[in-house]
């Protein structure tokens, strides 16, 4: 592939945007990262902790738990008995300020990565609020240090129309998923640790067969230790060894993907560190394909390496830059990208989220890799009489490859490594991010105490007209190339009901209506006929303890 002139253009601006933006904003309106991810964004986030996850350990324990989608898990949640003044304590006296705090610390137990859980909370004296299935397990003290034991257990059903795989497929499907999580934490001194968790995930009922991220028999998770290097009290630096889940900033280019029923996760070393408002994170790992009925083994033929540093409390909010390197010998590509990302709110109650990445290296093309993506969202909440909602206005351009003879697995689009497509580019998963453009925009607001609404729409353009491709990065059609740039229009909705801090269910429709691309000859399969159009259902329990 050839680059042109246009296309570098693109791929400059992609590196670019963020300090540009950055410098339109006022230094002084800038507010922290937790104020937005605890009361604004958190309940947007499709299944992850928070729009920005710190990287080092110390970080990971204190991080809000809003892994499920749209769990607003500081609000939405009703209170529970009131609080006593200090007068009516008959021990220790507590504010009303550390009572809160207790009971904040309860709902954010979790994180998205269920090494990073913390239950410190429970011997808070201040903590007064209920108890739940599960805490006696959690940070008891033995002779050989402290155990917690835990785990979730979910359900989800789907009912999909003209979707069943990977696309406009022509196929109907319904059927159930269930997944369940347990995991064993030995903190044995404040130097070492063994964490430990198996996966079990099932298919049942479905007509085809199941996708690759929807079965794996019980199988490890994750499995490592970690060796505290240096504690000084202000900054701390951690070797973690082993397998392990991975999950960065946004989760645009690394994410444990818990949409999936499978989850994600590598095999490799990790180096953690932290001082301040700033955190590092180096690591060298190999990506653990799910092998369904066979024990997951790490793949040796795609490396995953890089540097993720973040920086909190800046006076444009919070900053991440990355650099993230991946060989993969089985499509034969090496590829490194260097990106980063702003995320804050102004003095005006204006909120930003900007990010951007340039990838280079060798693909399976004859020149030189050259892509990117960028994505720049805007919002705002607003207060009404009758709803709270937060809008947010997102633009998302992500480079393809120009010349559709070479289009493929590892051509010169951009490669989304292994983000968590699902929260991004529509919740049907039809396109990945690469050669395309995707104008959306986002409301979200709380129902009542318990229940939250999103709705996303979406409106989806090639970037070359050549190919859309799905979310694991093969093209559509190798075949026939495009007549048109329209793929289409995606409109999802999604009821988010918190039971209680351990217990929610969602209950989610989306409708996707195809646009001129689909009257290309040769690109509807022949089980679609003339229907260009989709839709998903699908409701989920999940419980954890």
């Amino acid at each position: 592939m050839q680059s042109s002139t246009p296309r570098r253009l693109r791929l400059a601006l992609a590196l670019i945007a963020m300090p540009v933006v950055a410098s339109m904003i006022s230094a002084s309106a800038a507010r922290a990262e937790e104020v937005i991810t605890l009361e604004d964004l958190r309940s947007i986030v499709i299944q992850t902790t928070a729009l920005q996850e710190p990287v080092v350990e110390n970080a990971e324990l204190t991080t809000p738990y809003a892994e499920t989608p749209y769990i607003d898990s500081a609000s939405s949640v009703e209170s529970y008995a009131a609080v006593p003044t200090c007068n009516d304590c008959e021990t220790t006296c507590c504010t009303q300020k550390q009572k809160e705090a207790a009971t904040a610390a309860m709902k954010s137990a979790f994180g998205g990565v269920f090494y990073a859980n913390n239950f410190s909370y429970l011997n808070d004296p201040c903590y007064d609020g209920p108890a739940f299935c599960g805490d006696c397990l959690k940070d008891n003290k033995t002779p050989f240090g402290t155990l917690s034991f835990g785990g979730e257990t979910r359900f989800r059903y789907h009912n999909e129309r003209n979707l069943r795989g990977l696309g406009i497929t022509g196929k109907d499907d319904n059927f159930w998923l269930s997944r369940q999580r347990l995991y064993a934490d030995w903190k044995i001194n404040d130097v070492f640790r063994v964490y430990g968790e198996v996966l079990d995930a099932q298919s049942m009922g479905e007509d085809y067969a199941p996708r690759p991220i929807e079965e794996n028999d019980m199988d490890i998770l994750n499995l490592f230790v970690d060796v505290v290097l240096i504690d000084s009290g202000s900054s701390k630096l951690t070797a973690r060894v082993g397998r392990q889940e991975l999950l960065y900033g946004a989760q645009r280019t690394v994410s444990p993907l818990d949409w999936a029923n499978t989850r994600r996760t590598f095999e490799g070393v990790r180096m953690l560190y932290q001082t301040g408002d700033t955190s590092i994170d180096a690591f060298w790992t190999e990506f653990v394909p799910v092998s369904p009925t066979r024990a997951d083994e790490s793949d040796a033929a795609r490396q995953f390496y890089g540097v993720y540093a973040s920086e909190k409390n800046l006076p444009v909010g919070t900053m991440d830059a990355y650099y993230l390197g991946y060989d993969n010998k089985t499509v034969g590509f090496s590829l490194h990208t260097i990106g980063s990302r702003i995320l804050g709110e102004t003095d005006r109650g204006w909120l930003y989220d900007v990010e951007g990445a340039f990838q280079f290296g060798s693909d399976a093309t004859p020149s030189n890799h050259e892509a990117g993506f960028f994505t720049a969202g805007l919002g705002r909440k607003y207060e009404t009489n009758l709803l709270s909602p937060t809008v947010w206005a997102y633009y998302d351009y992500a480079s393809g490859e120009e010349d559709f003879a070479e289009v493929g697995a590892g051509d010169g689009g951009y490669e989304h490594l292994f983000p968590l497509a699902h929260k991004y580019n529509g919740f049907m998963d039809l396109f990945g991010r690469r050669n395309l453009h995707d104008f959306n925009v986002l409301a979200n607001t709380p129902l009542t105490k318990k229940i939250s609404l999103v709705l996303w729409y979406h409106y989806f353009r090639l970037d070359e007209q050549t190919t859309p491709y799905s979310v694991v990065m093969t093209p559509y059609n190798k075949t026939t190339q495009a007549e048109s740039k329209d793929l289409g229009h995606e409109i999802d909705v999604l009821f988010n009901i918190n039971l209680n801090p351990r217990n929610n269910v969602l209950l989610g429709y989306s409708h996707f209506a195809g646009g001129d691309y689909y009257d290309t000859p040769g690109i509807k399969p022949t089980l679609a006929g003339d229907d260009a159009d989709a839709d998903f259902f699908y409701a989920q329990f999940q419980t954890r303890y």
